[in-house]
């Protein structure tokens, strides 16, 4: 008596529904992975946003703080820094090329139009070489360069204020211009964007306090 050889496999349904499960189960992988390296872009896209505005307003802080307290004739008149609402100049100990290292550098923060829309907030500097090159710098008209450093972009208002104690005041005021031989106690800067973007930190008003005696001196310390 012949015995029945038993034959194993699969039919030809079976593998459709094989591949058709296959291919089922790759193509929901790879909506998966597009969705998480889609969401990784974007988190990836804001924190480097907000690395960089946070770079910009500890650089501007830096730049304020590191006013170096040095008179020079401008129009005219001794000042301690030549400013207005749109610009102000002044010598600093801080640099944007090189920190707080190396000499004082004279450094120009103005806003002005962008290309983008809106305003930008853009900072020049160069070396001080003695009080004749701050002299100079002082009644030079302030401008876009090519070696300019964008500190901030897409800006609707750039607006520079600087608080003073007025004479028969009580208390301190902010001015929107700065023309006097002492200095001020503060300087704020006034930053708002274009169109704000939820869940992100945002170019926002910069208040630096000026902790410098203002003393007249008519020969100030040479650097």
């Amino acid at each position: 008596m012949r015995r029945r050889q038993s034959k194993k496999g699969m039919t030809l349904i079976e593998l459709l529904i094989a591949v058709t499960l296959f291919g089922a189960i790759s193509a929901s992988m790879g909506i998966v992975l597009n969705i998480a390296f889609t969401s990784m872009n974007k988190i990836d896209s804001k924190v480097d946003f907000n690395r960089r505005i946070l770079a910009s307003q500890r650089m501007i802080d830096q730049i304020l703080q590191g006013i170096i307290p040095l008179n020079v004739p401008c129009a005219g008149q001794p000042v301690g820094l030549v400013a207005s609402s749109t610009f102000v100049k002044f010598l600093s100990s801080y640099s944007v090329s090189e920190g707080s290292r190396g000499r004082p550098r004279i450094v120009e923060l103005f806003g002005a139009p962008s290309p983008n829309g809106g305003m930008r907030l853009l900072v020049n500097e160069w070396p001080y070489l003695g009080r004749q090159s701050l002299m100079s710098a002082c009644m030079a008209p302030v401008q876009v360069l090519p070696s300019s450093f964008i500190l901030a972009d897409r800006l609707s208002q750039v607006q520079f204020l600087y608080r003073r104690r007025e004479i028969g005041q009580p208390s301190e005021v902010w001015v929107s211009g700065w023309a006097f031989p002492e200095w001020p106690s503060g300087i704020r800067l006034n930053l708002a964007p274009i169109r704000p973007i939820p869940n992100q930190i945002q170019p926002t008003t910069i208040y630096a306090p000026l902790l410098i005696m203002n003393y007249n001196i008519d020969e100030p310390t040479q650097y």
